[in-house]
Formats: C-alpha cells, sequence, structure tokens
C-alpha cells in the first residue's frame, strides 16, 4: 500500500476500541499485521455502519476475535457475553432469560435487555421467548463465529428499533476449508457441562460452503446446593424472608379471630412452620442444546454473488420451582368441622375449640415431589438469502430475503383453584383434600394439579431489503461514500394453548416498511492535512420507520473522528434511537389476579392510603394496545491511543449519556397509589359496571370466574409507557502485548464505569439514584499472560462493584453496602507436536473461579448482594483438532 491507501486504514479504523483480548490472544498480534487487518476490514461491512470498509464513525466498537473466544473458553453463546464487562450478564451463570422462558438477552450498561439489539451477520433475528417479542441472541455453534462486535452506542440510524443501548452482531465463517472438531467437558461442585462441536468447510475460490454443528449440556443448581445463602436476615439486622407456605401446613382458627398461628403437626399456640422455597429452586436450570450453521456462497460471474446462511437450535430448559401454595379464592384454604360440612382431615388446635380453620401449605404432597418442573423447548431457525451485485464505480448491490421462525413450548405446572377449594369442602376421604399429609386421594390431587400451563408459540420474521453503498466522489481528504436501502418486515405471533385453566389464543401480526441512509464524509485524510487536522471525518445517517400498529419514528443520528495527531483520535456521536413495542408487549392476554386483604396487607400492592384496613384487590397484567414506541436521546465523546513510541500499547476512553424515555413497564409498588400518573389505572371502591369492563378484557388467573367477594381496590397494572432512565459513564480498554525471546507477554483491562443511573418510575414521579438501589457502579475484566512457546497461560480477573440497596428491617427499612465480588479465571492451553496423530491438536484446562469465590453478603435476598456466578469454581478441559 501507498501513503493514501494506509491514511485511509488509519481513518477506516479510528473509532474502534477492541476489547484487551483482542490485543492479548495469541497469534492476534502477531498473525496480521495493522495492513492487512486494514485490508481485511475494507471489504466487509463492520457493525454499526451500512457502509462496507467504514466502522461506525465516532461510536466505541467492542470486537472479540476468534481467537479470543478461543482463549475465554467459552462453551455457548451465553458463556461468550459474559466476558464483556459492559454487559449485565458479565461474570454471571449462563442461563435463559425470563426464567427460561426465551433465549438469553443480556442488556448493555444495566439498560434493560430488550434495549440491546443482537444480529448474526448484521441480519435481525427472530424471537424465541413466552415473555417477549424482541429478538433473541442466535444459539451458535461455537466454532462457526469469526467473531463477536459490540456497538456500545445508539444505533437505530442504521438498524431500526431495539438499538437503544447498543448493538451486538455475531459474525460467522464464510470461506474456510477442512475439519474441526471439539469437545469440552467441565465440573463444578453439583454440576456439569458438556459439549462437542464440529466443523467442515470447502472453499474453491469461486465460492465455499461452511457446516457446523453443536451439542451442549449442563446441570442444574438448586438453591440448597450452596451453603452460602441466608434466608433468615435477623441476626443481621434484616428480616426473616422464609415463607410460611410450607409443605408443613399453619392453622389459623375462627374462634382467634385468624390472630393465632398453630404449626402442624403439633398445632401448638404461637407456633409457625417456616421454609426456604429458594432450597429447592433452580439458581442455574438443566438445559440441553442441539445448533446446526450452514452458509454457502457461490460467484455467478465475476460480478454476482449469490449466498445463503441457515442456523437452527433447539434449546430444553428445564426450570426448578417450589411447588404452588395450596391457595383458593381466600388465598389459602378453609376447612370446617360442622356436621354435615365436616373435612375428615379437619385437625383442631388443642384447646381452641375450632369448627372453622384457615390453612396455608405448599402441595408438595399432591405433586408427590418437592418441586415442580417448568419445562422450555425453543426451537428457532434464523435463516437468509441474498445476492450481491458490483456496480460501476466500486458501487455494490445487495438484495436479500430473511425468513425466520421460532417454536416454544411451555409447561407450567399450577394449581386449580376451583378444584382446591372444592376439595376443601369435600366430605369423605375420596373426595376431600388432606393439607396436613397424603391424605388426599390421587383422583382428587389430579384434578386439583391438572391445571398447568401449557402453551405453544409460534413467532415468525419476513423481511425483504436492498441496499447500494459505495463511494461516490473522490474528495481530497478521501472517497465520500454512501449507502441507501430499504427494507419491508411482517412480524407475526401466534398462541396456543391454556393458562389459568382457559384457552388463550393470540394471533398478533405487523408490517414495517423502513428506508435509511448513511454518508460519510472524509474531510481531512492523508492527502489533505493541516495543522491540528491530520484527519477529520464525518458521518450522518438516518433512518425511517413506519409501523402498522403505532404509526412511525424518524431517527437520525451524527458521528465524527478526528486525529490531531499521530496516535491520537477523538471521536463523537450524538443520535436517537427507539424500541418498539413487542408484540408481546402489545397483545398478550391479560390475566385477572385476585388476592384477599390479608395477602394485600404483607405485599407491595399495598395501599398506604387505607392504613390497616387493606381491601380484597384485584389487579390485571398483561399487554396494552396502546403502547407507543420507547425513545432515547443518546451522545458519546471518545478518546482512542495509539503513540507511535508505544506500538504494542492500545488504549480506548469513551463517555456516554443516554436519556431512555417512555420505557414500558407496569407501576407495581405503593408508588401506584400515589403518583397522580397512575389515577387512571388505579380504581378504588370500583363500581360493578367497571369492575365487569376490565374483567372482560381478562382470563382469572387464581380465581374461579364468579367467584369473587366484593373488590375494594381494581388496579389495571397492564403494560404503558410509563419509566425514564437516565444514565451516563466511561467505558475503559487498555491493551499491552511485548513480544519476547520465549513469545510474548501481554496485559490489559476492559471496564464500565456508570457515574450516574437515575430511574423514574413515570414522569412524575421522584428521581431514584440506582446506584443506590442495587445497580454496580463499576466492572473489570483484567488480563496478564504469556506465551511460551507452544503454550499459552492467561489469568483474568473479574470485578464487580459492591451493590449499595435498601434492605427491610423489623421497623422499616436500612440502607446497606456490600463488598465488591471478584473472581480469578485460569486458562492454559498447548499445542501438541505438528507429527502423527497429535498433529492440528490442542489441548486447554480451563478454571473459572479458581478461589471459588463467596458472593457478598446482603442482609436480603437470600444474603447475596448483586449478581454473581452461583456454579463456583468450575474445572473443564476441552480437546480440539483440525483435520
Amino acid at each position: 500500500m501507498g501513503s493514501s491507501s494506509n491514511g485511509k486504514a488509519r481513518l477506516a479504523l479510528s473509532g474502534v476500541s477492541t476489547l484487551a483480548l483482542v490485543l492479548l490472544a495469541p497469534g492476534v498480534a502477531g498473525a496480521q499485521t495493522a495492513q492487512e487487518r486494514s485490508e481485511v476490514v475494507s471489504e466487509i461491512v463492520v457493525t454499526g455502519s451500512s457502509i462496507r470498509g467504514v466502522p461506525p464513525t465516532g461510536s466505541n466498537l467492542i470486537s472479540v476475535s476468534r481467537d479470543d473466544i478461543r482463549t475465554i473458553g467459552a462453551n455457548t453463546t451465553p458463556e461468550l457475553l459474559a466476558s464483556v464487562p459492559q454487559l449485565n450478564s458479565f461474570n454471571t451463570a449462563p442461563r435463559a432469560a425470563n426464567g427460561g422462558a426465551g433465549a438469553f438477552a443480556p442488556g448493555l450498561r444495566s439498560l434493560p435487555a430488550s434495549a440491546t439489539l443482537p444480529l448474526m451477520n448484521g441480519h435481525r433475528l427472530v424471537a424465541g421467548g413466552t415473555n417477549q417479542t424482541n429478538p433473541d441472541f442466535p444459539f451458535l455453534p461455537e466454532l462457526a463465529i469469526e467473531r463477536v462486535e459490540i456497538v456500545a452506542d445508539g444505533a437505530s440510524a442504521i438498524y431500526g428499533s431495539d438499538a437503544v443501548a447498543g448493538v451486538v452482531n455475531f459474525i460467522t465463517r464464510k470461506r474456510y476449508s477442512g475439519v474441526d472438531a471439539s469437545v469440552r467437558y467441565g465440573i463444578a461442585d453439583d454440576y456439569h457441562t458438556l459439549s462437542a462441536s464440529g466443523l467442515f468447510g470447502k472453499d474453491w475460490q469461486s465460492g465455499s460452503v461452511v457446516a457446523a454443528y453443536q451439542y451442549a449440556e449442563n446441570g442444574n443448581i438448586v438453591g440448597g446446593d450452596r451453603d452460602y445463602r441466608i434466608v433468615d436476615l435477623r441476626p443481621y439486622g434484616g428480616v426473616d424472608t422464609r415463607t410460611t407456605v410450607c409443605p408443613t401446613a399453619n392453622v389459623r382458627v375462627n374462634t382467634t379471630g385468624y390472630a393465632v398461628n398453630y404449626a402442624a403437626p403439633g398445632l401448638a399456640a404461637n407456633t409457625t412452620n417456616s421454609c426456604d422455597n429458594g432450597a429447592v429452586a433452580d439458581l442455574v436450570p438443566k438445559s440441553r442444546l442441539h445448533s446446526g450453521y450452514l452458509a454457502a456462497q457461490q460467484d455467478l460471474n465475476d460480478r454476482i454473488t449469490l449466498w445463503s446462511e441457515l442456523l437452527y437450535s433447539d434449546r430444553k430448559d428445564t426450570v426448578r420451582a417450589p411447588p404452588p401454595a395450596g391457595a383458593g379464592a381466600s388465598g389459602g384454604v378453609i376447612l370446617n368441622n360442622i356436621p354435615g360440612f365436616a373435612n375428615p382431615f379437619f385437625q383442631t388446635p388443642p384447646g381452641s375449640g375450632a369448627t372453622t380453620e384457615f390453612v396455608q401449605f405448599r402441595t408438595d404432597n399432591l405433586y408427590g415431589a418437592d418441586h415442580i418442573d417448568n419445562i422450555f423447548r425453543v426451537r428457532a431457525g434464523n435463516s437468509s438469502t441474498g445476492l450481491d451485485a458490483k456496480l460501476p464505480h466500486d458501487l455494490k448491490l445487495s438484495v436479500y430475503g430473511t425468513y425466520d421462525w421460532a417454536r416454544n413450548d411451555s409447561y407450567l405446572p399450577a394449581i386449580n383453584p376451583a378444584a382446591l377449594d372444592a376439595a376443601a369442602n369435600g366430605t369423605t376421604a375420596a373426595t376431600a383434600l388432606d393439607p396436613f399429609g397424603n391424605g388426599t386421594s390421587s383422583a382428587v390431587a389430579a384434578k386439583i394439579t391438572d391445571y398447568a400451563g401449557d402453551l405453544v408459540i409460534y413467532q415468525k420474521t419476513y423481511l425483504g431489503a436492498a441496499k447500494i453503498d459505495g463511494p461516490l466522489a473522490e474528495l481530497p481528504g478521501g472517497q465520500l461514500k454512501i449507502a441507501v436501502g430499504a427494507e419491508y418486515r411482517h412480524e407475526t405471533f401466534e398462541q396456543r394453548g391454556i393458562y389459568g385453566g382457559s384457552q388463550v389464543p393470540e394471533n398478533l401480526t405487523r408490517n414495517i416498511g423502513s428506508v435509511y441512509g448513511e454518508l460519510f464524509i472524509p474531510i481531512f485524510g492523508a492527502d489533505a492535512q493541516a495543522p491540528l487536522m491530520r484527519s477529520l471525518a464525518l458521518s450522518l445517517s438516518g433512518r425511517y420507520d413506519h409501523y402498522s400498529d403505532f404509526g412511525s419514528t424518524k431517527n437520525p443520528k451524527i458521528g465524527i473522528n478526528w486525529e490531531p495527531v499521530n496516535g491520537l483520535m477523538v471521536r463523537g456521536t450524538f443520535g436517537r434511537s427507539f424500541r418498539a413495542p413487542g408484540l408481546r408487549d402489545v397483545g398478550a392476554t391479560v390475566g385477572a389476579y385476585y388476592y384477599n386483604a390479608a395477602a394485600i396487607a404483607g405485599s407491595t400492592f399495598r395501599d398506604p392510603l387505607r392504613g390497616a384496613a387493606q381491601v380484597d384487590t384485584v389487579f390485571l397484567l398483561g399487554g396494552n394496545r396502546g403502547l407507543q414506541p420507547e425513545k432515547a436521546k443518546t451522545y458519546s465523546l471518545g478518546v482512542d491511543l495509539r503513540p507511535a513510541v508505544m506500538p504494542n500499547f492500545r488504549g480506548s476512553i469513551t463517555y456516554y449519556d443516554i436519556r431512555y424515555t417512555n420505557v414500558i413497564g407496569t407501576p407495581g409498588g405503593a408508588i401506584a397509589f400515589t403518583d397522580p400518573t397512575f389515577a387512571s389505572v388505579v380504581y378504588r371502591n370500583p363500581t360493578a359496571a367497571q369492575l365487569s369492563s376490565l374483567l372482560a378484557i381478562a382470563v382469572p388467573v387464581n380465581f374461579a370466574a364468579g367467584a369473587l367477594p366484593a373488590i375494594g381496590n381494581l388496579l389495571d397494572f397492564r403494560q404503558g409507557n410509563f419509566g425514564v432512565r437516565k444514565t451516563n459513564g466511561l467505558d475503559v480498554d487498555f491493551g499491552y502485548r511485548q513480544p519476547t525471546s520465549f513469545g510474548a507477554v501481554y496485559a490489559g483491562i476492559a471496564a464500565n464505569y456508570i457515574i450516574r443511573f437515575q430511574t423514574q418510575l413515570s414522569p412524575t414521579a421522584p428521581l431514584s439514584n440506582s446506584l443506590l438501589l442495587g445497580v454496580p457502579q463499576s466492572t473489570l475484566r483484567g488480563t496478564l499472560g504469556a506465551q511460551f512457546g507452544a503454550v499459552n497461560a492467561v489469568g483474568f480477573v473479574n470485578y464487580r462493584d459492591g451493590v449499595r440497596s435498601q434492605y427491610a428491617t423489623p421497623t422499616g427499612t436500612a440502607g446497606y453496602h456490600a463488598n465488591a465480588y471478584t473472581t480469578v479465571d485460569l486458562r492454559v492451553s498447548t499445542k501438541l507436536p505438528d507429527t502423527g496423530l497429535a498433529k492440528g491438536t490442542e489441548l486447554s484446562l480451563q478454571v473459572n473461579d479458581l478461589f471459588d469465590q463467596k458472593p457478598p453478603f446482603f442482609p436480603a435476598a437470600d444474603g447475596i448482594g448483586g449478581s454473581y456466578n452461583p456454579i463456583g469454581r468450575y474445572v473443564a478441559l476441552n480437546l480440539r483438532k483440525h483435520f
């Protein structure tokens, strides 16, 4: 390359801040020179820009290369993303979002996961969850991933909806010749993982094909497997968080005004059974995954290339939970010992003379086990086919279509409240409920437990797109480049099955038409420089989206890169982004939930204006067809350092600011009763017409239709555009690699530091400092390693700042600052001699959480402060071979 090309390469690479690992993994810095890397970049579309060879101008781009992935030792996509400090999943156990209901979808910088857009090769993905219809992260075979790029900046001007906090793009391998195989087995206390994958590729210059498959499984970990959990926090100034809904019943009787508790089996006055339901619930669910990837491309002639790709995954999660409470319309069960109406299993507390009693119990005996299994199976396919055509003057036309589909089968055990109440009123051993033991007949138990949610959800996306990009003119600073494109997308959501004892069919559709454009303007460059103007480039982009259900949205973005002197790049962006309400947000079945006054008195739905006299309450949860898009304004300012005097050093600092409004959520909590924003959704002493009107759009979940007593509060807590988030902070990334006589040594730091994170539940609500309410202020991953010939050893330090938050005390609330959570990981790999059976073979040892660090204490939430990895010390061996 000449000087002009080198200048353009520097300009193209400006604003790209890579993880320290990119600089550190063996083979990355040594395998490609800067010049070779720029040649690769010039041939592809980098995440965050729709123009070939132009990274997202002004934005922070985090990249994880193929060699990094091998060094990290990630078994699945979620494990890989758990190594990025900017992601909410950093240093946590890989698990499914929504308790297994959807795919793994971590957010960026403590913002909701729905505000981060996942892509595969720049293409949108299908959703597979039951609770969310925003795109899911792909479960790609690990060997099929070329690299992962994260644009930690608003990107709706390029990609449309969901790119509020940023974009995570999984880029797959397209050209490869040979066969690769990998097997990994890992263990921890009460836990194991197994993964086996293979990759086949054939490259014949004018075309190529790549195919990959992976099988992965992991065991489960329940709360009782980890001895650091503390649920009775009274010795630490907190409260007892154990429940009184236990396998062994608690009784209150009519003769004491239901004020005195009697614990079975002794039924002594003022005794209570308490239990830890979390002991039988999963911290990490059991999971099984099959995933396959196939990609092919062929040059039809010297100007046209046809390509196609397909990803299919089949994941099954089995999520343990405690058996549900034995709760009918009263919130428990009422047994009678009145002649003619007597339950044969009635037990009278000694000395009470009771003829009626209220019983709380957990339904272990009805299920015959101390847990239930919620089962989710998600089968998802993402496919795209298109052609790329070279046009005159180095312009390029890309036309493609996408068809994505997903099926989610969910099985959610539940209790039939009507059958439970009927059994409580049974008068013979064959028809009655025994809440104290195993006396309930199998036929009666079957009627009570035959109430599971059994749902099948189908989601599909059809997309057609066309784009032209390339240079328009030669400017003194370089080539003026442009991209213009259009898309049409059709989304569907179909639900079939039973929930809450009722059929809950849903058929939701949406059409989206979009046009977008981007202009890259190099003002100064290698052939046109001035004092303090070694290079200067400007990017202007914008997108218009029209949705068939709520209307249109326009989102612009401007980015700038300024290189005043060699080795120093200053960059900045300003833009608007949005997240369209998911189809599930809009059209999810509305559920109606009933709780009696006693249950409400101890819950977050307690009405503060009613004092001690709480009332029977019904609240509605579910979709809302009046939802509007969430909106955001984002800007960033960053500096990249690549000093000529330190050629092995790279550094980056980025300041970001996000104002996120119209955030979709539910009111929840006592603020709903006092905030004027929610006045229209709180009905005190509702009229019969109001109650009838709202219940008409809902499915009764925990009560039988027509069995409601007088209702004091009716709360319409369906989804709404209520929330506001304001956050800013710093992303930091430094790395250094020094070649030595024996190989190399390297070190680096990648971190996120939140300066401010404010939350409002509504525009009129007071500001809450989320940094004092559980959001960690800083996360960091440090790297130190060395390469000794064929051996590479690297250690990682993972740091999450100790959370500050409030916790409940016997007299109110108090604040607490937990300690930081710091773990150490170790990786050692070696390439075997390149002869005989050992040829092309690599062995590696992986140890996560080397010192088996206990999570920090906090006097609430199982005695644990903040997110952590319940797997603990994890050791895995990996064998990889190339044929």
